[in-house]
């Protein structure tokens, strides 16, 4: 609590300790104004700075008393073997960290030095019991194991951006079980505590990495250096100045210059991290220039005015009680400048608007109204000829939200049916493994339907073996019924809510024989699933000409299809026999053509049946095509490669995220509607209702180096805007260079953006690092929705690459749409 003060005096305690942390108030005033925000930011913790030991010190008393033997248990350590993908052993010793963050291993002779000796709770992506990793799937079935594995003792945890498994048997079932149970409890507690403990390692590492000799102490020098790293060009003596109010000890290092040790290294970054540009937000909302602080009606206000959300006086008493980080303010309701900081930091003023975060959308209507999260390929970890083919993949897939996978079927041994990439090195996986991950992660992520897009290639005979896996595997999860011209609409998404429905080829009806040639073509992608370039393709196409492949079908199979893949001729054709569950899938070429060519009809097909695009049979790489013309003229299934990260993958996301990342987006009414026609290059014929979007780039936040590089100059950034829908709203703006400053960017350039159909629009901010010399290189990048965005002051959170979030890097923009 804060001292009593004689007249207009004000002292600040200050806590040197991190073992004992306070934030201190100033003295007791009904009012705390921004004249007080520089001694605030002088104590030893803030909010932002509940870190480091202290952190440590309250997560491990927030281990239940119930796990607190076997906290202690795991901290000595328990000898485990560990599994490798060659079918290796290895024994080891395991211990969790004292302060609980991270494990560490170690032979029976010492400490392993390898950098992967010891990880981080928080690259624990999925902790997996039993035989559930490709690994111990191969491990398991390895005829030179010199023992058994015994599935109660195994378990798996998946690390990093590129899920890899440390797979690892314990002991005994007991012990198995003292790791799982502790692991989940502080996996699931990190969750709170990972941003602070991420923010508190960052800062960290870059005060270790410039303590040359370890002296445990950085001088003013060291300090630059290490703002260098940070990506910070500052003035030496506004730098200097900062340095002298962080410099609270007085110590010495041993030249006997002035340094800062690790807390006082924290403070120095929390007085960095000032944001004058939400100061003068805060000022323009508060009426008293003697005393600036934001009272619940004046936060009202601001709320109502800036960012165009309606809320009561006292939601706005509870927003102050949650983000004002002094007791002292929170006692009278009133917002510092700090309080507005964190506020605009948190989810509910980010760009993205949270409603959408929710399943908000009609998911009654027929299947074909919707936009559908789709892979290609899917089996696929890298390229498409010599790359593995792993049930990873599809659990990958399916945690991030697909809900349309790919299954290539051809006959393996032993009268089990594989899946790989025919005609190609690719590596093979048993279908049955492929079907049981599927079940398994079908609905983690959402609820709605499991699409099975099969390319069949099996025998009569294991295509039987086909069906029997689906029934016995899949159970009443799998949903399909009798099809014939009484069905005239497909079902919905609501209605196939936790099913699994397939598409492949079906035949047509009566069946008078068990083993019928199916009287249809083969369908594109079955064409294309046996070449490997375009030379073939066409000698392929020569020789089908008009009579067609033909295909024998096992009854067994055909009457588990509940969506038919046919041969695409044209859109009149199709229109007058199609039935409503029949589908075609086109290739990137032939749909880009229909788009070019006959943009209206193909928007009027996929009225009535779904449409399929994958890639063309070059991308050997497993590169991406733009999925936006397609989702343009309503193409439901447009299939991506999922393993490759980039643009269009950036693109792909950036869409799904809408509607609780269900996986089915409700197309737009122009796409829907019947009565009326559409053509994507003249949206205005249909009605459309433009909007005016003004954009303002205010700022930018610890920008890292491309590839997240602590070395190298620092960046000199721009911001790109560009719009993606409908050919007359592809257009982007950028903003000037910034030089030498990576951590916190002004930029303060406003553009407007004509937008003709802005339920179709995907907005995409994109940071790059200028070089006069070579390629611009990427820093981050962030794509939603423009029917997802907020507007006012927002923050948008920036995400690498790979779409993994940058933490703790983001921009500050302004967003007016009339």
């Amino acid at each position: 609590m804060a001292q009593q003060t004689n007249g207009n005096e004000k002292r600040l305690q200050k806590s040197h300790s991190l073992n004992e942390p306070k934030l201190v108030a100033p003295p007791r005033r009904k009012r705390l104004s921004l004249r007080h925000l520089s001694a605030y930011f002088n104590q030893s913790v803030t909010a932002d700075t509940l870190i480091g030991s202290e952190l440590t010190h309250i997560e491990q008393h927030a281990v239940p008393d119930n796990l607190k033997e076997d906290v202690a248990h795991l901290t000595k350590g328990l000898h485990m073997v560990k599994v490798r993908g060659a079918g290796k052993q290895y024994s080891r010793h395991f211990e969790l960290t004292p302060d609980l963050m991270g494990i560490r291993q170690c032979d029976s002779k010492k400490w392993i030095k390898r950098g992967n000796s010891y990880f981080d709770l928080a690259e624990i992506k999925e902790i997996r019991s039993g035989w559930n990793t490709d690994v111990f799937q191969a491990a398991q079935k390895r005829a030179s194991y010199h023992e058994p594995l015994e599935e109660a003792h195994c378990f798996s945890l998946v690390l990093g951006e590129k899920h890899d498994t440390l797979d690892l048997i314990a002991d005994s079932e007991e012990d198995r079980s003292c790791w799982l149970t502790v692991l989940n409890t502080l996996v699931k507690r990190q969750k709170y505590s990972a941003l602070r403990r991420r923010h508190f390692k960052w800062v960290k590492n870059h005060f270790l990495a410039s303590d040359a000799n370890r002296d445990g102490v950085l001088n003013f020098e060291e300090v630059m250096n290490v703002l260098g790293q940070m990506n910070i060009n500052m003035d030496r003596h506004h730098a200097k100045n900062i340095f002298n109010k962080a410099d609270v000890k007085k110590q010495k290092n041993k030249k006997e210059e002035d340094a800062l040790d690790p807390e006082e290294f924290v403070r120095f970054y929390t007085l960095l991290r000032h944001r004058p540009e939400i100061d003068k937000i805060f000022q323009e909302f508060t009426k008293d220039d003697d005393d600036d602080f934001m009272d619940p009606e004046e936060l009202q206000e601001f709320l109502k005015k800036a960012q165009k959300a309606d809320v009561s006086v006292d939601e706005c008493r509870a927003m102050i009680q949650k983000y004002e980080p002094l007791q002292e303010n929170k006692e009278v309701d009133v917002l510092s400048g700090e309080g507005l900081r964190q506020l605009l930091l948190g989810a509910e003023q980010d760009i993205f608007n949270l409603r959408c975060n929710q399943i908000y959308q009609d998911m009654t209507r027929p299947i074909t109204h919707y936009f559908i999260d789709s892979s290609h390929n899917t089996y696929l970890m890298e390229d498409q000829l010599r790359g593995p083919s792993s049930i990873e993949a599809y659990k990958r897939a399916l945690q991030k939200g697909c809900r349309c996978v790919e299954m290539d079927l051809w006959d393996g041994n032993n009268g089990e049916p594989i899946i790989f990439h025919g005609h190609t090195l690719t590596s093979k996986i048993l279908f049955k493994d492929a079907l049981t991950a599927c079940m398994e992660y079908a609905f983690k992520t959402s609820d709605y339907p499991v699409i099975l897009s099969m390319e069949n290639h099996c025998s009569v005979e294991q295509q039987k073996m086909v069906a029997s896996h689906l029934k016995d595997i899949l159970g009443s999860t799998l949903w399909y019924i009798d099809l014939d011209d009484t069905v005239t609409e497909m079902p919905s998404p609501e209605k196939l809510r936790g099913k699994i429905v397939v598409k492949g080829k079906r035949l047509p009806p009566p069946y008078p024989d068990p083993n019928v040639v199916d009287e249809d073509e083969v369908s594109d992608e079955d064409e294309a699933a046996e070449i490997v370039d375009e030379i073939i393709t066409k000698e392929l196409t020569k020789k089908v000409g008009k009579t067609g492949k033909k295909v024998k079908l096992a009854k067994e199979l055909s009457d588990r299809v509940l969506l038919k893949s046919v041969h695409f001729s044209n859109f009149e054709l199709a229109k007058a026999k199609c039935k409503c569950y029949e589908m075609s899938s086109f290739v990137e070429k032939k749909a880009e053509k229909l788009i070019s060519t006959e943009p209206a009809s193909y928007v009027e097909h996929n009225k009535l049946f779904l449409s399929r695009i994958y890639p063309n049979g070059l991308r050997t790489d497993s590169s991406n095509y733009s999925p936006i013309d397609m989702w343009n003229v309503g193409c439901q299934i447009v299939a991506l490669n999922y393993q490759t990260a980039g643009k269009q993958m950036q693109l792909y996301k950036g869409k799904f995220q809408d509607n609780g990342k269900c996986g089915y987006l409700l197309k737009p009414a122009a796409l829907q509607d019947a009565r009326s026609t559409f053509n994507p290059n003249k949206p205005e014929t249909y009605g459309c209702k433009p909007k005016l979007l003004t954009i303002k780039i205010i700022s930018g936040q610890r920008l890292p180096k491309p590839g997240g590089s602590m070395k190298g100059e620092v960046i000199d950034p721009y911001v790109v805007v560009s719009v993606h829908g409908v050919p007359p709203d592809n257009q982007k703006v950028k903003t000037k260079i910034i030089m030498d400053n990576g951590f916190n960017p002004l930029w303060d350039e406003t553009f407007k953006l004509k937008i003709q159909m802005p339920e179709l629009a995907l907005v995409r901010f994109t940071v790059y690092d200028y070089d006069v010399r070579s390629k611009n290189d990427f820093v981050g990048t962030y794509t939603l929705p423009f029917t997802c965005m907020q507007e006012g002051y927002r923050h948008i959170r920036l995400h690498g690459e790979d779409m993994e979030r940058l933490h703790h890097s983001c921009m500050f923009v302004e967003l007016q749409v009339e």
